[in-house]
């Protein structure tokens, strides 16, 4: 391949071209020049900060996201942490209230055996004051019975008795009543 020729060619078309479209070479260069500059300018002034800008926000928005991922998770979390203490708080009172029923049953046991035995106190006491009254009773029928035999003896016999025929009357009907139980 001849680059010679193909200079020659590409200079052809280039005047070609400049003939076309009226170029002029040193406005050309100018206007790149000014182009650069323009386009340095640009870049310096407006797209690092506009570009440092974006990223600015691009950041926050990623940061906003994350956030709002972990508050979700947080929230939900919590919410399980919520579920789990209101199941736990059931489960310790449903202990308390077995724990109240059983202590209510036993309260009611030792109340109802309190009262068994009183009401066996009572009557126990009860007996014992019939059968001190009985005896008593007893005694005072015997010593009334004793002076009435000894009365109705001493009728009987109109001349009175001695003090060793009246106690032996007293005896005998004391006996009597024993053997019949009154």
């Amino acid at each position: 391949m001849d680059f010679g020729l193909l200079t020659l060619d590409f200079k052809y078309y280039m005047e070609d071209l400049i003939k076309t479209f009226h170029i002029d070479w040193k406005t050309l260069v100018a206007q790149l020049v000014n182009f650069s500059i323009v386009l340095v300018v640009l870049l310096v002034f407006a797209v690092k900060p506009i570009m440092k800008l974006m990223k600015a926000r691009e950041d926050k928005i990623a940061r906003g996201l994350e956030d709002a991922d972990a508050a979700e998770r947080k929230l939900q979390e919590a919410e399980k942490e919520k579920k789990a203490a209101i199941n736990a708080g059931r489960k310790e009172a449903q202990k308390i209230v077995n724990q109240m029923e059983k202590d209510a049953e036993e309260l009611k046991q030792r109340k109802m055996e309190q009262a068994q035995a009183e009401v066996k106190k009572v009557i126990e006491d009860a007996r014992a004051q019939i059968k001190n009254e009985k005896t008593q009773m007893i005694r005072s029928v015997k010593e009334e019975l004793g002076e009435l035999v000894v009365l109705a003896v001493g009728k009987i016999s109109k001349e009175g008795i001695n003090e060793r025929t009246h106690q032996k009357l007293i005896d005998d009907a004391i006996e009597e009543v024993k053997a019949s139980k009154i």
